[in-house]
Parts: structure tokens; C-alpha cells; sequence
């Protein structure tokens, strides 16, 4: 059997982009081997909140803001407007797939290994047998499969391990040059985690790598990057989920149209780059990797009502973020 388009892997990416695919009337197959759970902070940010519809089904608590910190300083940053959640990731992602499967895409619990193009089409060798698809999305997130080809180079190294403590209902982040730490409250108990571009941190806990930039590129004549595996990340606002699901459905968007004649492969790139702003957000992170820059940054968002108002503003997304509102960060603490 042939499919339209085969998604590899039931993240928030692959599952969107096969669910949008299979109401659009397209044969679809998910393929992933359902075998781990994803090491997650967990958390749909308020830019997710505010457009997509939240299910009761997967959030463990709602969240009221962030808690910041760089050595003994510490700030604190109260939404006024956004809400932001705590999500049981496993949840989440069965939630989502559940809906694509609903929708009509088959799934295969299977793990993929190889892509081969033969001409008009795809093969998608698995652990198990070959499927050929017209089209593919590679959603494996931070795999061998989305690093053969050509997923996200540069990422961080990260540690996470549940904490059985009261949580309350604040994200906490401690920065620190070259990586952060993190504590999400969850329902009964927090996680907490530690990242690096240096190797694995030496504690305890589950592993994994957060893509630090997007892909050199996200597409070939019949194949589409998104999510983790296209490194569409955002380390400083601790976003992820946001721009999975998204690039999920521009994704499918684009393949639907492939597949009816209307347009190439490369739009999708053009069109991901317009909804994310990655390269803002670079050159925030650059600005942020000086220890006087960061001691400034967290003492000014606790000191500086302004000044806590337009971080709050550029996390949760609540107006688009422009780069003179770098210019504005630069000027106060320069």
C-alpha cells in the first residue's frame, strides 16, 4: 500500500500534521515505535494558550508566571493577561494522537531507519518492512533518523528528574552562561532539570537534547522537517510545543497542496520563517550570554515595573515582538 504522505513520529508536530492532513482527505500513516516517553518540561506557554483550544485531559496546573534568577538575584514576573499551563507531556501526546487517528491517519508502532527516494516517491524502511509514501514529514524529534537528514546541528544537553516537593504556580528559571536550569511545578510534585552545550550534566535523571537553532534546511523534493527535528525551539522562553504543533500544520498545509499540483516544497520554509522569528530571538540570547548582561537583565525585571512589563510582554507574546524591543532591552542595561 501506498500513502499520500507518511509522518514520522506522534509528537505534537507529526500528530497535528497528520490529523490536519487526514481531515484535508489524504491517506496518511504515522510511523513511531510508542516505546519512551518524551523528556519534557512540559508547559503550553501562553502563546500556545491563546491560540489553540487547552483540554482538561493533560494539565496538571495553571500557571501564573515565571520566577527568574542569576546567582542571588531573583525576579519575579506576574502575568496580567496570559495564562500559561503545566501539562502531563505523555498525556498531551496521546490526547493528540488519539484525535489524528480519529481523524483517519493509520498509525504504525514501528521505528523508522531510512529514507530512499525512488523517483515519484518515497521508501520508509522500518524495523519491521518498507512503506512507500509520496511525500514524508520527519518529526522524530532530536533522532539519528532527523540528523541523517539534515535536522538540527546545534543543540544543548539536558537533564531532567521529578522532585516529590510542594510545587506552587510559578516557572522558575535559573540562568546562567552557556545553559539554565528549570523547575515546573506539576500537579503533586515538580520537575526539575539543568541544560549545557557542554555534554550531559552530572546528575541524576532522564536525558535529553534541545535543538539551540533551526535546520540549515527544512526541505528536499519530497521530504519536510518540523518540530524538534527542524530545531524550532526557542531556549529563552522555553518554548517548544508552540512551534512544534505549529510547524506541524504549515507543514501539512504545504504537502496538501504539493499533493493537488499547487505549489513546491520550498514554500515551506518561506512560510515558517514568517510565522517564527528566530533570528530575533538569537540575537536576544546572544545579548543574554554576558554574566553583566544577565546580572542587569533579572535586576532590572525585579527592580523596574516598566521594564518587568515588556519581558512579560516578549514571553508570553502578547504583541509581536519587534526588534526594537531589543533595542529598548540594550539600551536600559548598557
Amino acid at each position: 500500500m501506498r500513502y499520500e504522505v507518511a509522518v514520522i513520529g506522534a509528537g505534537p508536530a507529526g500528530s497535528f500534521a497528520a490529523e490536519k492532513l487526514s481531515s484535508l482527505g489524504h491517506k496518511i500513516i504515522i510511523i513511531d515505535p510508542r516505546d519512551k516517553k518524551k523528556v519534557c518540561a512540559g508547559i503550553l506557554t501562553a502563546q500556545y494558550a491563546r491560540k489553540y483550544e487547552i483540554d482538561d485531559a493533560y494539565v496538571e496546573r495553571e500557571l501564573k508566571g515565571v520566577r527568574l534568577s542569576f546567582r542571588d538575584i531573583r525576579a519575579e514576573i506576574t502575568y496580567k493577561e496570559s495564562v500559561e499551563y503545566s501539562i502531563d507531556r505523555g498525556a498531551f501526546d496521546s490526547f493528540n494522537l488519539d484525535e489524528a487517528v480519529n481523524s483517519g491517519a493509520e498509525l504504525r508502532k514501528d521505528m523508522a531507519l531510512l529514507l530512499e527516494e525512488n523517483g515519484t516517491s518515497l521508501a520508509i524502511r522500518t524495523t519491521k518492512e518498507q512503506i512507500a509514501a509520496d511525500y514524508v514529514i520527519v518529526a522524530s524529534g532530536m533522532s539519528d533518523l532527523s540528523r541523517l537528514y539534515g535536522g538540527a546541528k546545534k543543540y544543548a544537553y539536558c537533564v531532567q528528574q521529578k522532585k516529590n516537593v510542594e510545587p506552587d504556580d510559578y516557572f522558575e528559571m535559573n540562568l546562567m552562561q552557556g545553559g539554565y536550569s528549570w523547575s515546573v511545578p506539576k500537579k503533586n510534585h515538580v520537575l526539575t532539570g539543568t541544560s549545557s552545550s557542554n555534554g550531559y550534566p552530572d546528575i541524576p535523571g532522564e536525558k535529553c537534547l534541545i535543538p539551540l537553532e533551526p535546520a540549515k534546511k527544512t526541505f528536499s523534493n519530497r521530504f519536510l522537517l518540523a518540530g524538534d527535528a527542524a530545531g524550532f525551539v526557542s531556549p529563552f522562553e522555553g518554548e517548544g510545543i508552540f512551534y512544534a504543533r505549529r510547524s506541524g500544520e504549515i507543514a501539512a498545509e504545504v504537502l496538501s497542496g504539493a499533493i493537488s499540483g499547487n505549489n513546491a516544497l520550498r514554500s515551506y520554509e518561506k512560510r515558517w520563517k514568517k510565522d517564527f522569528d528566530f533570528s530575533t530571538l538569537a540575537r536576544l540570547s546572544r545579548f543574554l550570554s554576558n554574566d553583566m548582561v544577565l546580572e542587569a537583565f533579572v535586576r532590572e525585571i525585579r527592580d523596574n515595573e516598566r521594564f518587568n512589563k515588556l519581558v512579560e510582554d516578549i514571553l508570553t507574546k502578547k504583541n509581536k515582538f519587534q526588534i526594537k524591543d531589543i533595542s529598548s532591552l540594550i539600551k536600559t542595561l548598557v
